[in-house]
């Protein structure tokens, strides 16, 4: 069986990650956006459903901001350059999928934000992608999933960040978040990975 290569280094233009990074940008320079488009448990019962996916690009302090577009940035552009597909559905699905949590597993929460999650299913989406790779690009892949994992496996142990910081504002993080980006990411793996491997399922010989 032949399967496609990802694309080279400078053939794809990282169209999903600049779009990510601009919206978190955008949504915390602008006065009032944030208030509009924050997860906001009781504005989402009352019917304002697109909070459930705009509360993800909604920061509340510049570091927070700051370390969240870093590492979905970094994971991202690679994720675009590499060619590995499907990565503008596997935001949309995180975002999605972690406010959908919150709201049905986590009554305490009233408010959310932050990419944190998204962020966290990109890097584990990009170095499950890697594993099939050659050394040594496969074994820094093997490494990025060993410090996320115990990275989540940490701030859910201690409720405090490992990395970054929150400023003067005071928050949590919410390890639930990181866990859901997580599946999201192993899942449009196995799904994207199954529609590789079985394309003559999918193709009736004459």
């Amino acid at each position: 069986m032949v399967t496609k290569k990802p694309e080279g280094p400078g053939r794809q233009v990282p169209i999903v990650t600049l779009l990510v990074v601009a919206g978190g940008i955008v949504t915390y320079v602008i006065p009032g956006l944030a208030s509009q488009m924050v997860y906001d448990r009781t504005a989402i019962l009352s019917g304002e459903v697109w909070r459930l996916l705009t509360g993800n690009w909604v920061h509340f302090s510049a570091s927070h901001l700051l370390y969240d577009l870093l590492a979905l940035g970094i994971a991202g552009w690679i994720i675009e350059r590499r060619g590995y597909p499907y990565f503008g559905l596997l935001c949309v699905l995180a975002a999605l999928g972690i406010s959908s949590a919150l709201l049905a597993a986590s009554p305490e929460v009233q408010f959310y934000g932050g990419l944190s999650g998204v962020a966290t299913g990109a890097i584990i989406y990009l170095a499950l992608h890697g594993l099939r790779e050659a050394p040594p690009w496969r074994w820094i892949c093997v490494a990025a999933l060993v410090l996320i994992t115990g990275k989540v496996l940490l701030e859910s142990l201690t409720g405090r960040f490992i990395i970054g910081a929150s400023g003067s504002i005071s928050f949590v993080p919410l390890p639930l978040s990181h866990v859901v980006g997580g599946l999201t990411a192993s899942f449009i793996f196995w799904w994207s990975s199954a529609r590789k491997t079985c394309p003559e399922s999918r193709t009736r010989p004459a």
